[in-house]
């Protein structure tokens, strides 16, 4: 079990053993057949999700099922090609969905591995205790939530306060906080990911997201909400705001602690130093204590290969190999 970092000034705990690839399902789990990424069907214009779409392999081996983060995703998916790339004889399939989607399929028997870019609840580790399963966690990489705004906003940084009354409603124009005398558009994700519950408890101090909050199922809708509104504002995983940045669609602002702190952005640096407001660690959860082919892409998504696509796809490894 680990301990997970709140915004606070302090050191992120570096995880010693962190996250692997795409998961195994054995016979017992449900869900073999591939699905599909649950994205929100993004237009042809915006960049895809870092690591391509969802992800099946086959092999004929052991048979993995991975569900749940939408912001594990993209590591998810490069997890599963490289471990398969080891191991010819794995069959490993990967959604996405949400990381209450993920844990509901590990407590309910359907998957192998639930992504998730929280902690589990303490309701769901009793509904999975119900059930007799014994939920093991493991950190796989850590993450920023990147503040993104269209390019046109000529704001050039925000305090964690300034976010949080935008997203509670109590800042409704630009102006109030020296931007433009534009309506802000606020974009965030639907009630069953990891990010929507992180973001509300931790940046919103569980206060309630304001009631016109454009609610969507993926970083991509949001960062392609964001790039069709001049008000527009989002919070996203930072390979997701890295790829539309580039791509000219959104523009990431940097976010201080507090008015007269400096305000960064979330590089690799900033997040393991603790110097970026907004971090989280990313999770892997599974039933009991790995084994076979779970625990072979375990112990690869932990090692020096697996944390090496951590870095590759954008996200901060845990474990430098």
């Amino acid at each position: 079990m680990t301990k997970h970092d709140t915004i606070a000034r302090r050191p992120f705990l570096l995880l010693a053993a962190a996250a692997l690839f795409a998961l195994l399902a054995p016979a017992g789990c449900g869900d073999k057949t591939a699905s599909t990424d649950t994205t929100g069907g993004v237009p042809p214009t915006t960049p895809a999700a870092p690591g391509g779409p969802a992800v099946t392999t086959t092999g004929g081996g052991g048979q993995v099922v991975i569900k749940g983060s939408d912001t594990l995703l993209p590591l998810a998916q490069q997890w599963a090609e490289g471990f398969k790339a080891k191991n010819p004889n794995a069959d490993l399939t990967v959604t996405g969905g949400g990381s209450s989607t993920g844990i509901t399929a590990l407590i309910s028997g359907t998957c192998d591995i639930a992504d998730a870019s929280r902690p589990i609840k303490n309701d769901e580790r009793d509904q999975a205790k119900a059930k007799n399963v014994e939920v093991k966690e493991f950190a796989v990489a850590r993450d920023g939530i990147t503040i993104v705004v269209h390019p046109s906003n000529p704001v050039k940084s925000l305090t964690v306060e300034q976010v949080a009354g935008i997203y509670t409603g109590k800042v409704n124009n630009w102006k109030e906080i020296g931007g433009p005398d534009q309506k802000i558009v606020a974009s965030g994700r639907d009630a069953s990911s990891g990010t929507y519950g992180y973001f509300q408890e931790d940046v919103l101090k569980k206060a309630r997201y304001r009631a016109d909050m454009i609610s969507t199922p993926s970083n991509n809708q949001i960062a392609t909400n964001v790039a069709e509104q001049p008000g527009g504002i989002g919070y996203i995983g930072v390979a997701y705001a890295s790829a539309f940045t580039k791509a000219g669609k959104v523009k990431e602002v940097p976010i201080a602690f507090k008015a007269g702190d400096a305000p960064l952005l979330p590089t690799p640096e900033n997040i393991l130093s603790g110097k970026y407001p907004i971090s989280r660690a990313l999770l892997n959860y599974t039933n009991g204590e790995p084994k076979g082919v779970v625990k072979e892409y375990l112990d690869y998504v932990t090692g020096p290969e697996g944390q090496a696509v951590v870095e590759k796809v954008g996200f901060v490894p845990v474990k430098k190999g």
